[in-house]
Formats: C-alpha cells, sequence, structure tokens
C-alpha cells in the first residue's frame, strides 16, 4: 500500500494559449508563499509518476515553506492528443515547450509565489534550459538540471556515431515528405520530425553539447540564474564520468551568477531508490549559498 504523502495536494487541469491540457499535482505550504519549485518531466513520463520522489519533495518543500508544482508538458505518454495537436514524446515540437512552461509560471505566480525555481529531469531538464535562455523570464529566479543528458551523445554511444549520423538523414528525408511519419521500428517509436529533434546536432533540444568539440553552448552560456545540475553516478546513458560532464557545465555557465554540480553517489538517470538523498540535495541547494546570487563551482 502506498505510504501516505503527508502534505496537501491538489489536482489541477491548467490550459496553455494554444489549447492544450496540462493536468497536475501542487502541494502549498501554509502561511506566507514566496518561492516554489516547478518541476518538469522527463520524455514521455507524465506528471503522477515517480510517486516516491513525489511525497519526499512535497514533504521537504513543505517543511522548507517552498510550493511545489509538477505538471504535464504535451510531451507527456509516448502518444497524447489527436488530430492537428498529436503529441506525446513521440510527435511533440520541443519548441512548444515554452509555452506548457510558461502556463504553468503563470498559475504558480497567480498563486502568489514571487521566486520560481524550473526543476527539469531529463528531457525536462533540455526544456527548462532551452525556456530560461530564450524567454529570459523574471519570475524564474533559478534552474536545477537533473539528469541533464545528451540523447545524441547517449545513442552515438549505442549504435555508433556512424550509424546515428545515417538514421538522421533518413528521418530527415522522411520527415521532408510526412514529418508525422514514423521511422523503422527498431529505431524506436519516434516519428521522423521528432527523431531528427532529438539526435541531429544543432538543434533546438541539443543544449547539452558536452560531447562536442569547440561547441557554443548558446543556451547555457545566455542563463543569467543561478544553476546545479545533479547526476547520478551510475547515470545509465552518459557516456563518460559524472564529474567530466559537470566540469564542462561549470566551464560554460559564463553569466550564472552561481553553478553547483552534484553527484549522487550510486543513483541512476531516474534516480530510484535514492529520492530521499535526490530531495535533500534540492532542497539544501534552495535553502542555501548554491541558490544565492554568486558563483561557486563543483
Amino acid at each position: 500500500m502506498p505510504k501516505p504523502l503527508g502534505v496537501t495536494t491538489t489536482l489541477v487541469r491548467l490550459h496553455t494559449r494554444d489549447g492544450v491540457a496540462l493536468d497536475g499535482v501542487v502541494a502549498e505550504p501554509r502561511g506566507r508563499r514566496r518561492t516554489a519549485l516547478i518541476w518538469v518531466h522527463g520524455l514521455g513520463s507524465v506528471f503522477s509518476s515517480g510517486q516516491p520522489l513525489i511525497r519526499e519533495l512535497a514533504a521537504r518543500l513543505d517543511g522548507a515553506g517552498i510550493g511545489y508544482f509538477k505538471f504535464n508538458t504535451r510531451g507527456h505518454d509516448v502518444v497524447a492528443g489527436r488530430g492537428a495537436r498529436l503529441a506525446g514524446a513521440a510527435f511533440e515540437r520541443f519548441g512548444a515547450s515554452v509555452e506548457d512552461l510558461r502556463t504553468v509560471i503563470a498559475f504558480a505566480a497567480r498563486r502568489g509565489f514571487r521566486r520560481l525555481v524550473l526543476a527539469g529531469h531529463s528531457t525536462g531538464a533540455n526544456k527548462v534550459l532551452h525556456y530560461a535562455a530564450r524567454v529570459r523570464d523574471r519570475r524564474v529566479g533559478a534552474i536545477i538540471l537533473l539528469g541533464p543528458v545528451s540523447d545524441i551523445a547517449g545513442e552515438a554511444e549505442r549504435i555508433g556515431a556512424a550509424e546515428l549520423r545515417r538514421r538522421v538523414a533518413a528521418a530527415e528525408r522522411l520527415a521532408r515528405r510526412d514529418p508525422r511519419a514514423l521511422v523503422p521500428r527498431a529505431w524506436g517509436f519516434w516519428s521522423a520530425r521528432r527523431y531528427v529533434s532529438l539526435y541531429k546536432p544543432g538543434q533546438a533540444e541539443d543544449v547539452f553539447q558536452y560531447y562536442r568539440t569547440n561547441a557554443r553552448w548558446t543556451a547555457l552560456r545566455s542563463v543569467r540564474v543561478p544553476i546545479a545540475a545533479i547526476l547520478g553516478s551510475r547515470d545509465e546513458y552518459l557516456d563518460r564520468p559524472p564529474r567530466v560532464v559537470l566540469a564542462a557545465f561549470a566551464t560554460n555557465a559564463t553569466r550564472a551568477p552561481s553553478f553547483t554540480g552534484i553527484v549522487v553517489p550510486r543513483a541512476g538517470h531516474s534516480f530510484i531508490g535514492y529520492e530521499a538523498r535526490l530531495a535533500e540535495v534540492v532542497v539544501r541547494w534552495l535553502e542555501g549559498a548554491g541558490a544565492a546570487a554568486r558563483r561557486t563551482r563543483s
């Protein structure tokens, strides 16, 4: 039987300006509302996934007087929506995530929270960094990147760089004929356009460029708020040691007033079994010097 949460939560449905419904959960502390954490889920996930982490985060954030918001993006599940609004992980357009995040941020601000922290896990981290770099929303006071792994680097490690380039070229040809056409099933369940977005260097989604020599790191270098990047020491999607990845982030977070790199020992990409430790690390960073306007390196 699931362990009771112990924190009052509310289920909420929001609608983006272009009419997409976003379901989510909200936990708000009693008393003064100042800071809230907005959690952005990963590729094909949903707001209700990761119940142990939801429990740990909601409870620890509540104890610190910090609100907690976790909503679907239009990239939830493998396939979502229909017709002109067909989305889900297989069909979503990465750039449209800006509208999803903007909608949740506006809702949290209306609830009285003045300082908002975006925390994205996996592909959610790509979306958070993309939003912070592109929108420069003054309501966003800091960002947390959890499991910020390059899909390109991970897939090149798995199938080989030459094979990945061949598949991307084939997907581009297919996408020119029909962006929603599916790539061969052996490549995963993806539309051709989504496959290119995930795996072609230089796309908007390609924000974690530690795999490229002389990469521009355009998104990371433009962020002007404190940044934390958190990796599990046993992240199964990494092609190199986590400390090497975090060092690349630290070098290129050139305009952030602070950068903190954290490795959670023995944790994998989804931090399963290490939820309490992850929640502790996140809340400690939110409360401490990591979120202050000064530059640190780890």
